[in-house]
């Protein structure tokens, strides 16, 4: 397991070289990974995606499609 300075370290290169942060973004990153204990490149990589222009499919887990499908009103 690495250290605290270490991976603090790790995370700064990340949000700086990889993400392209600059010093406000990089600092609200770092807060908010830090509430949630985790490390900043497993929290984007994991939880933010980036990949497409379209991130949300509204079809996806649709609640009226849901209800339709299998509950009769």
């Amino acid at each position: 397991m690495k250290s605290k300075v270490d991976q603090m370290i790790d995370n700064l290169e990340f949000c700086i070289e990889t993400m392209g942060c600059n010093d406000e973004q990089t600092g609200e990153v770092l807060a908010a990974t830090n509430e949630l204990g985790l490390n900043v490149e497993y929290f984007m990589n994991e939880f933010m995606e980036t990949s497409s222009k379209e991130v949300h499919n509204p079809d996806y887990l649709n609640i009226a499609e849901f209800n339709a499908t299998f509950w009769e009103f």
